[in-house]
C-alpha cells in the first residue's frame, strides 16, 4: 500500500468529504447525458405531405356566372390565386404522406405535420428522402469529436489538473451548446455537434478519473460504475415531453446544464495529482480539510514527500513501453483484440440501442424514460455479484443477455410477419438488452485493467476506450439501416456482436482473487494470503490520465467508465 493510500485510509477511505465530492462531480453527468443523448429528440422523425399538383385544380365564378377550371403547379402559383380570387375561389390540394421521388429529392412545397407538434431538425432542414441519412451522419460527426476530446483531453489534464479541466470545458461546452441552436443550416449544426462531442469527451474523462483519486482502492468500482448517467437520461424524457421545438430544447438543457459551475468552490483538486507534480503543500492543505470535515484526526504527512520524489523517480526511469508491446506474443494479443472488440460492441450496442429509440413504437417519451432507468439495477448488480461470480461469468452473461434479447426481435418479426404486431414486446426485448449491455460494459472495464500488466495497463485500457469511441461512431449508421432497409437489422446486428463478445470473453484469464500483472508475462499468481482483498481494489496502477512516455513522445492514455459513458 502507497503512502498517499494509507493516509486516505487515516483520513477515511470514503467519509462525508469524498462523498460530496463524488455526489457534485456525478452531478456533472446529467447535463453530460443531455449533451450526449439529445440527438434522440432533436433528430425525432416526423410525417411530411407531398403536394400532388397534377390533381389541383381551381374552380373560379366569375361575375357572370361562368365556371372557369385553372391549374396549380406549386405553392407560389397557389399563394397567387388565392390572393387574387379570395374566397370566390376554391382550392384543394391533394397531398401523398411521406413520399419521395424516385430520384430520391426533396419535394418542392413539402409541408410537415406532427400530432404532438413536434419540430427537429428534420423538420427544420427537410432531412428525408435523399437528405435522411444526414441525422445520421451529424451523431456520428459528434461521436467523432467524442474520441478527439477524450485523446486530447487526457494530456491536457495531466498538465494543468483535473478540476480546472473539468470546470473549463464544461463551461465552454454550455457555450458551444447554447450556440448551436441559432445555426442557419446543418453544415454549421455538424460542426458545431463536431465541438460539443469532443468537449464531452473530454469533461467524461476527468469526470471519471477525479473522484477515483480521492478515494481508496475498494471503493474505486463502486465510484466507476455508479453514477447519475442514467437519470440524465432519464430526465432528458421530461425536457422533451414539455419543450417539443428542438431549439428551445437545446437552449432550456444547455442553459440548465450551466448552474452545476457553482460547485467550483466544492470540488478539490486530486491530491494524487499534485503529489505527481510535486505540489505538496496544496496536496497537504487539501488532504487536512478532509481530515477535518470527515473529524478524522490529521495524520502524519511528512511520508507523502518521500512518495512524490519516489514516484517522480520511477516515472523518470520508467522504462519506454509502446502500443506493439501489447501484441508482443501470441497470448497478449489474443487478450488486447478480444478486449478491444468487447469495447466496440458495448459502446456500438449501448448507443445503438439509446439512438434507436426514436424508431421504438409505443410513447416516444416514456422509451426514452424506461431506456435510462433499466441502466441503474443493471449497474448495481455488478456492484453486487462482479467480486462474487468472477469477472467472466459477469461480463459474459451481461453480455449474453444484451445479445439474445436484442436477437429475440427479429424473431418476433419472422414469427408474427410484422415489425409493430406486438409492440409492448419488442420495446421490452430492447430495454432487457438496453440493462444487459449497459452492466456489461461497466463490468468489462475493471476486467479489462486487471487483464493489462501494470507497465501496459494505461495503454491497453486506452487501446480499448479508443476502440469503444469507434464503435460509438458507427452506431448512428447501424440505426440509419434500420429506417432504410428494415427496422429489426440494427437490433440483429447488435445482437449478434454482443453474442460473439460473450462467448469470447471466456477466452480470457479469470482475474478474481489473483494480483495485477506487473510485468508482460500475462500470467496472473494467487494473492499471498487471504488478507489480500480482490484485485479490483487494488488497482493502484490502474487509474487514467497518468501520462506515460511512448516512444519519445508523451501520451496520455485514458481509460474511462461506462457509466459516464459513456
Amino acid at each position: 500500500m502507497s503512502e498517499y493510500e494509507d493516509i486516505l485510509r487515516q483520513i477515511g477511505s470514503f467519509g462525508p468529504y469524498q462523498r460530496r465530492a463524488f455526489i457534485l462531480i456525478s452531478m456533472f453527468e446529467t447535463p453530460l447525458a443531455w449533451a450526449m443523448l439529445t440527438p434522440i429528440l432533436l433528430n425525432a422523425k416526423v410525417d411530411w405531405f407531398c403536394p400532388d399538383w397534377s390533381q389541383v385544380h381551381v374552380n373560379y365564378t366569375d361575375s357572370s356566372g361562368n365556371l372557369s377550371v385553372l391549374s396549380i403547379n406549386s405553392w407560389d402559383e397557389y399563394e397567387t390565386y388565392h390572393h387574387i380570387y379570395g374566397n370566390d375561389t376554391t382550392i384543394s390540394v391533394p397531398s401523398v404522406q411521406n413520399y419521395c421521388p424516385v430520384n430520391k429529392t426533396v419535394c418542392p412545397g413539402i409541408k410537415f405535420h406532427s400530432e404532438e407538434g413536434l419540430n427537429s431538425i428534420v423538420t427544420q432542414w427537410s432531412l428525408v428522402c435523399g437528405n435522411a441519412y444526414v441525422t445520421e451522419l451529424i451523431t456520428s460527426i459528434q461521436m467523432g469529436g467524442v474520441l478527439l476530446g477524450a485523446l486530447l483531453t487526457g494530456q491536457l489534464a495531466d498538465l494543468f489538473g483535473r478540476r480546472h479541466i473539468l470546470f473549463i470545458e464544461h463551461a465552454m461546452l454550455v457555450i458551444i451548446w447554447f450556440c448551436s441552436a441559432f445555426a442557419g443550416d446543418w453544415y454549421t449544426y455538424a460542426v458545431l455537434r463536431f465541438i460539443i462531442g469532443g468537449l464531452l469527451g473530454g469533461v467524461l474523462v476527468v469526470n471519471f478519473v477525479l473522484p477515483l483519486e480521492i478515494v481508496t482502492p475498494e471503493w474505486r468500482t463502486f465510484c466507476g460504475c455508479i453514477g447519475l448517467w442514467a437519470v440524465g437520461l432519464m430526465f432528458m424524457s421530461l425536457w422533451g415531453y414539455f419543450i417539443r421545438d428542438w431549439q428551445y430544447l437545446v437552449i432550456g438543457t444547455s442553459t440548465a446544464s450551466a448552474f452545476i459551475l457553482l460547485s467550483w468552490s466544492f470540488v478539490p483538486e486530486s491530491p494524487r495529482w499534485l503529489l505527481s507534480r510535486g505540489r505538496i503543500k496544496k496536496a497537504v492543505k487539501i488532504l487536512t480539510a478532509m481530515a477535518k470535515y470527515n473529524k478524522k484526526p490529521i495524520p502524519d504527512f511528512s511520508r507523502l514527500r518521500q512518495f512524490a520524489e519516489r514516484e517522480k523517480k520511477l516515472r523518470e526511469g520508467r522504462r519506454k513501453y509502446s502500443y506493439w508491446h501489447l501484441c508482443r506474443t501470441p497470448l497478449a494479443t489474443k487478450n488486447t483484440l478480444i478486449l478491444m472488440y468487447g469495447w466496440f460492441v458495448a459502446s456500438c450496442v449501448y448507443y445503438g440501442l439509446n439512438f434507436n429509440t426514436k424508431n421504438l413504437t409505443g410513447n416516444f417519451y416514456l422509451n426514452i424514460f424506461i431506456s435510462g432507468l433499466v441502466e441503474i439495477p443493471a449497474l448495481f448488480f455488478v456492484v453486487l455479484v462482479h467480486n462474487r461470480l468472477g469477472r467472466r461469468l459477469t461480463v459474459s452473461m451481461l453480455m449474453l443477455i444484451a445479445g439474445i434479447f436484442c436477437f429475440s426481435i427479429l424473431i418476433v418479426e419472422q414469427v408474427t410477419g410484422r415489425s409493430d404486431a406486438m409492440p409492448w414486446l419488442t420495446v421490452t426485448l430492447a430495454m432487457i438488452g438496453k440493462a444487459g449491455i449497459s452492466g456489461g460494459w461497466a463490468a468489462l472495464q475493471v476486467f479489462s485493467a486487471e487483464i493489462f500488466p501494470t507497465v501496459i495497463r494505461n495503454i491497453g485500457v486506452g487501446s480499448c476506450s479508443f476502440s469503444a469511441r469507434v464503435g460509438g461512431i458507427v452506431a448512428p449508421q447501424f440505426v440509419l439501416l434500420g429506417e432504410t432497409i428494415a427496422s429489426p437489422l440494427p437490433f440483429t446486428i447488435f445482437g449478434c456482436a454482443a453474442i460473439v463478445a460473450g462467448l469470447l470473453i471466456w477466452l480470457l484469464p479469470e482475474t478474481k482473487g489473483k494480483s495485477l500483472p506487473d510485468t508482460l508475462e500475462i500470467n496472473v499468481e494467487p494473492l499471498p494470503t487471504a488478507n489480500n482483498s480482490n484485485v479490483s481494489n487494488e488497482m493502484e496502477e490502474a487509474l487514467p490520465l497518468q501520462t506515460l512516455t511512448l516512444d519519445n513522445t508523451d501520451y496520455s492514455v485514458n481509460a474511462e467508465s461506462n457509466t459516464v459513458q459513456k
